[in-house]
């Protein structure tokens, strides 16, 4: 299973990274815009300490949204990755990259419906937004999730889910599904590392570590 860091913040990034189980990092408008900095600066900062960043193009035409797409992708093309909400302009957006073999993550996806019409447009990554349907009691997140990952498994669909985790326990729950990939947020990474039942048994060599100290 593949891990995301998800932010923009140097600080974070840096330290997050160093643990090393996060493949790269993923961002959306909020946590770019926290950085006050040119997204241009912002990006190459990011991709100077990691393999791979990806970044949310701001809804609008069709032509603006390749613009952007054009304009971020030449800050390095092999390490910025685009992730394409997935309006009506927008899955034309996801077709007219993948047309030039340009991979894209289709985000703003509540439904399987959607996830498979991105699939059609070419996505090759989905970010679910299935906590939508939860706010409005239709179906759990976790639920939404899974359910695409079965559809995408049965029709055998060459796309892949990138799902949020927000807690540890989750991880599990989603790999036995089959989800490939998720991120979690700058702000959990520490306490996902965190485990009493680990803390117990390193706990537990203590003394003995003390006693061959001794020696």
């Amino acid at each position: 299973m593949d891990f995301w860091l998800a932010t923009a913040n140097m600080r974070r990034i840096e330290t997050c990274l160093r643990y090393g189980f996060f493949k790269g990092v993923i961002t959306n408008p909020h946590v770019v815009s926290l950085e006050n900095k040119n997204k241009v600066e912002l990006f190459r900062d990011i991709i100077s300490i990691a393999d791979i960043a990806y970044f949310q193009l701001k809804d609008g035409s069709t032509k603006e949204m390749l613009e952007e797409a054009e304009r971020m992708l030449s800050i390095n093309p092999e390490k910025i990755r685009i992730k394409v909400p997935a309006s009506l302009e927008g899955i034309e957006v996801i077709r007219r990259l993948a047309d030039r073999n340009i991979p894209t993550m289709a985000t703003v996806v509540p439904t399987s419906s959607w996830m498979l019409l991105a699939s059609a447009a070419g996505a090759k990554q989905i970010a679910p937004y299935s906590g939508m349907l939860q706010k409005r009691n239709i179906m759990s997140k976790m639920e939404g999730v899974i359910k695409m990952q079965k559809i995408i498994d049965r029709q055998q669909l060459n796309i892949e889910i990138c799902t949020g985790i927000y807690h540890a326990t989750e991880i599990e729950t989603y790999a036995e599904q089959g989800i490939k990939s998720g991120f979690i947020w700058e702000k959990d990474v520490e306490s996902f590392l965190r485990q009493d039942l680990v803390d117990e048994a390193i706990e537990a060599f203590h003394a003995d570590w003390q006693n061959i100290e001794n020696y």
